[in-house]
This record gives C-alpha cells, sequence and structure tokens, in this order.
C-alpha cells in the first residue's frame, strides 16, 4: 500500500479515536473544544484524502498514457489518424484495467519531429469535498512522449516496359501510362514519409525498366565491370576471332545504347561481383545479318522484314555485306563489314543510326536504370519521378533479367555497390515487381531461329533450363519460356535467402506467369493480380503503405 495511503488511514482512525474520547469526557471544556475543532478537522481530513486521490490516479493515468504510446509507437502507424486509432483503444484498456474511478478519460496521439510519438491524455475526478468551495470536479493530464526506432529502406522498382504494355487493359486505357501514374504515386507516399524522418537517408528508390534486356546507361561504357570482348566462358561468341564490341562501334561511328546482355550461368541468378571471365558484364550488341535476297532457303531466298512482311531477316543494318558468300553465318559473322572506313560507314542505314528497331541498339530501346536514389530531398524524388516519367513499351519480356538488376541496384556489390550490407541493422531491401505477360523468347524461320536478346541467340546456348541444359536452336517457345521461368525461380529464392522482400504484382497475366509471380512473392498477401489498368494506382497505393510501415521497428 502506498505511504500516503497508510498515513491517510492512520490520521483518520487517530482523528476517530479522539472523537470518540470527547464524546466520553464529561468535561464542558472538552465539549465545546471538539465542537470548534470537529468541522475543520473534518476538512481538512478529507481535503488530504481528495489530495491523496487526485497524486494517486495522475500517476496511475501517466503509467496508462506511457503503455498506451508505447504501443502506438510500435505499431506500423505513420499518420495522426493512425496514430490515434492505435493508441486511444489501448489507453482506455489500460484505464479500465486500472478502474481508477475517472470520468471522461480521452487521449490524443500525434506523430512528433524526430521520429517520435507525442501523447496527451486528460480526465475529471469527483472529490469529496474540495468541491465544496471549488464548485467543480478536478482535471487530471498527463503527457508522453516516445521515440520510434525506424528502418531505413533501400526499394527497387522492377517495372514491364515491353512492348505488350502499350496496349489497354479494361477501362484503365494503356498499360504503360496507368503504371508511370501508379508508381509515381508510390513514389510520393514514401518521399513523403522520408522527409518525415530525420534520418538523412531513410528511404532510398531505384528503377529498373526491363524488357529483353536492361539498360544500365551508356555513360557505364568506360566501367571497369563491363568488357567489349566476350569472355570465353560465356560460351558461342557471335565473331571467329574475338572482337570488341565497342571498337566495331566507333568504327562505324554508332555508340552504344546502354544496354547489356545476361551473364551465363551462375552469375545470371546472383549478385556475385564483377572481377573477371564470367563474372563481367558485355555490352548488348545485336550485329548485322545477311542481306537480303543474298542467302538461300529451300526454294527460295529469305526475305528482310523491311521489305517483305514477316521477314525471316530481322536486323539487317548494313547493306552490301562484304562476303560474297550464300551462308547465313558467313554473312552474318564476318568482321570486315564492321571495319573502319567511308564505306562500311555509308553502308548504315539510317535506322541503325538514331533508331532502335535495327542495328546494333535493336531491342534496346528502353530508358536506363535509375541508381538508388534518396527522396528525403524534393529534388531526389522529383529525380525518380522524372525517370518514371521516361518510360516506353518496347521489346519482349525477360522478368528475369529484370529482377537480377533490380537486385543489383540494393545490393552492397558492384557493379553499382549502393546498397548497405545484407544483415545491417534496421536496413529493408524490397523488391517491387510488375509484369504483365510470360517470358519470351522468340522463334524465328532463320539459322539464328530466334532474335537477338540479352542472352544473345539461342544457337550460342547461353539460357539455361531448371536442369541445367543449355538451349539450342529447335526449342520450342514454351521450352523458352519455361527456362526464363526457371532463372526468375532461381533468383527468386535467392532473394528469400538474403532477407530481401519482394512484392510482385501481375497485370492481366496467364494463369501461367501468375503462379510464378506469386511464388516469388515473398508471402502470399505480397502478390497483386491487376485485371484492369485503373487497378495500378490502388495497388501501388497499397503497396507504398505497405513499404511505409516497415519504417517502424516492431
Amino acid at each position: 500500500m502506498p505511504t500516503e495511503s497508510r498515513f491517510l488511514r492512520r490520521l483518520t482512525e487517530g482523528f476517530a479515536a479522539f472523537a470518540r474520547r470527547l464524546r466520553r469526557d464529561e468535561r464542558g471544556a472538552i465539549a465545546v473544544q471538539f465542537a470548534l475543532l470537529a468541522l475543520p478537522l473534518a476538512v481538512l481530513v478529507f481535503g488530504l484524502v481528495d489530495i491523496s486521490r487526485v497524486s494517486l490516479q495522475r500517476r496511475q493515468m501517466q503509467d496508462a498514457l506511457d503503455a498506451a504510446t508505447l504501443i502506438a509507437a510500435r505499431s506500423t502507424a505513420v499518420t495522426d489518424a493512425q496514430l490515434d486509432a492505435v493508441g486511444d483503444p489501448a489507453f482506455l484498456a489500460e484505464i479500465n484495467g486500472l478502474n481508477l474511478g475517472l470520468t471522461g478519460a480521452s487521449s490524443t496521439f500525434k506523430a512528433g519531429t524526430n521520429n517520435r510519438v507525442v501523447a496527451t491524455a486528460s480526465g475529471t475526478l469527483k472529490p469529496i469535498i474540495a468541491n465544496l468551495w471549488t464548485n467543480s470536479d478536478i482535471t487530471i493530464t498527463a503527457s508522453s512522449d516516445v521515440v520510434r526506432s525506424v528502418n531505413k529502406l533501400e526499394v527497387a522498382l522492377v517495372l514491364d516496359n515491353t512492348g505488350s504494355m502499350d496496349s489497354n487493359l479494361g477501362s484503365g486505357g494503356k498499360k504503360i501510362t496507368a503504371l508511370i501514374t501508379a508508381s509515381k504515386s508510390l513514389v510520393a507516399t514514401l518521399a513523403a514519409a522520408a522527409q518525415r524522418s530525420s534520418d538523412p537517408d531513410s528511404v532510398k528508390i531505384s528503377v529498373v525498366p526491363f524488357s529483353m534486356t536492361v539498360n544500365v546507361g551508356s555513360t557505364y561504357q568506360s566501367a571497369s565491370w563491363i568488357t567489349g570482348t566476350m569472355p570465353t566462358a560465356y560460351g558461342a561468341d557471335l565473331f571467329a576471332s574475338s572482337q570488341d564490341r565497342f571498337t566495331l562501334l566507333s568504327n562505324l561511328n554508332l555508340s552504344w545504347g546502354g544496354c547489356i546482355e545476361s551473364r551465363p550461368d551462375p552469375y545470371d541468378i546472383t549478385d556475385t561481383a564483377p572481377g573477371s571471365g564470367a563474372t563481367m558484364f558485355v555490352p548488348f550488341f545485336a550485329p548485322d545479318e545477311p542481306d537480303d535476297n543474298s542467302v538461300s532457303k529451300g526454294g527460295g531466298k529469305y526475305r528482310d522484314k523491311r521489305t517483305y512482311t514477316n521477314g525471316e531477316i530481322q536486323n539487317n543494318w548494313i547493306t552490301s555485306d562484304r562476303s560474297s558468300s550464300n551462308s547465313w553465318f558467313t554473312r552474318q559473322n564476318e568482321t570486315s563489314k564492321y571495319a573502319n572506313n567511308s564505306t562500311n560507314r555509308g553502308n548504315v542505314i539510317s535506322q541503325a543510326k538514331t533508331g532502335t528497331a535495327y542495328g546494333p541498339n535493336a531491342g534496346c530501346g528502353l530508358t536506363s536504370l535509375l541508381r538508388l536514389t534518396n527522396v528525403k530531398t524534393s529534388a531526389g524524388a522529383t529525380t525518380v519521378t522524372d525517370k518514371l516519367d521516361k518510360m516506353v513499351a518496347n521489346g519482349n519480356t525477360n522478368v528475369a533479367m529484370g529482377l537480377m538488376w533490380g537486385w543489383h541496384t540494393v545490393s552492397p556489390n558492384a557493379p553499382f555497390a549502393d546498397g548497405k550490407a545484407y544483415g545491417t541493422d534496421k536496413v529493408s531491401k524490397i523488391i517491387v515487381l510488375l509484369t504483365d505477360g510470360d517470358n519470351v523468347n522468340n522463334e524465328v524461320s532463320n539459322p539464328n531461329d530466334s532474335v537477338y536478346s540479352g542472352y544473345g541467340y539461342i544457337w550460342q546456348k547461353r539460357l539455361k533450363n531448371s536442369s541445367g541444359t543449355a538451349l539450342d536452336v529447335g526449342s520450342t517457345g514454351d521450352n523458352r519460356r519455361d527456362a526464363i521461368d526457371s532463372r526468375q525461380t532461381k533468383i527468386c529464392a535467392n532473394l528469400r535467402d538474403k532477407k530481401i522482400l519482394v512484392y510482385s504484382i501481375g497485370v492481366g497475366v496467364s494463369s501461367h506467369s501468375k503462379s510464378i509471380l506469386q511464388s516469388c512473392a515473398t508471402t502470399t498477401d505480397m502478390y497483386y493480380d491487376v485485371t484492369d489498368a485503373s487497378q495500378l494506382t490502388t495497388v501501388f497505393n497499397a503497396i507504398a503503405g505497405s513499404i511505409q510501415n516497415l519504417r517502424i521497428a516492431k
């Protein structure tokens, strides 16, 4: 029992005993004294009782408010309304459990500066005697201030920019347009959370558009992790002799578009830092295919798609091949047509000089990725949204490659090494993956049996299936889809091993792709199925809220 309560009990008992003695005493003087002292003594005693009750209940209200504030701070609530929704019932439960006898008890919880949760509470207590002269109840107040421990966020937006994203889905219009709007909304939410934080780099975001390759940016041409000459560990090269792709481009006064090719197994599914051989990255280089009507097939000729509907020659961008051979691979793989001279430069078609439909950058029509960017400042947030605005729909689908480069942007390892070390306390690494279709590696009716992609041509045997067998000419479209699926699935497993969280979004996808995406998501509720482009903003806002909540340490 508290000391004050024991004191008051003894005082009351002493006063009662004294009163009994006075009643027994028949001496008149004592009776008069008792009559004069009884009232002030009673006021004193009951006044002290009121003071004790106020002191006790203020202390207990403070304890209840402290407990409720801790509950609010440890929750995922961020806004004032959310904090109130958590803190108010917690406070009332604490108050009711103590049975304090307060009336009108209420509390308010708000987000303070520097990651604090600030709470105030009040209630009224009916006094035993003090209201005889105050004519009112006593108001009791308390306040509490808790500093939250928050996580830093590294978020990679891995977004499908393939040609099919240019189509409509339901009433929401073009998927790529809806994606830009929705992803910008997510960035705005996370940027606002970063700006409320006292941590200077609490939220960083990267953007990785992908198609059948990924564009890292042509500014990295001289980076130490890129080699213009394909290492032998990659497998079969395009050329009979090793050639530096940057040199070939320079010879023809052409520029590298910034796209990159997939590393060979197992480095296509891990974030092993590039150092030498198969760990290095090679620039995307789609070779010139044979001239129209120069190579025979059956009873006719292979025809250029520029001059013949559904032509078998996909990327003839240098006219007048130097070779006189009618062999497809002899004409395709020759190096003399790339030699540094005015004749060769004059033979490059105009579409190869500026576009990405033909030429060495054919298929590299997407915007470059953006490395982790701090969004605490408005300038940082604008950098991210500006990148999203540049997204365009172009090319086929290789989710595995996009996912891998999303991982590279949050990894602590080169090529970027922008992410915090794995296992760093209070750091959450997150990937938001969106795609609208199945993985694709086209079959084509020419000796290449494919278009050039991040895996090169299929005959280069750089794409392996789930059994580790390299696919070759003659493999079916389903074989190739399943092989890329297996690479994607293995990347997802490796991400889980590194405790990287994955949200996945299927936009009008097949049941096949839906299954792959569901298994890639960290938990079942982190997969979102979109059947109308108009749903994308709602989905991205839900993910933004979930990611924002991850900042609060549990």
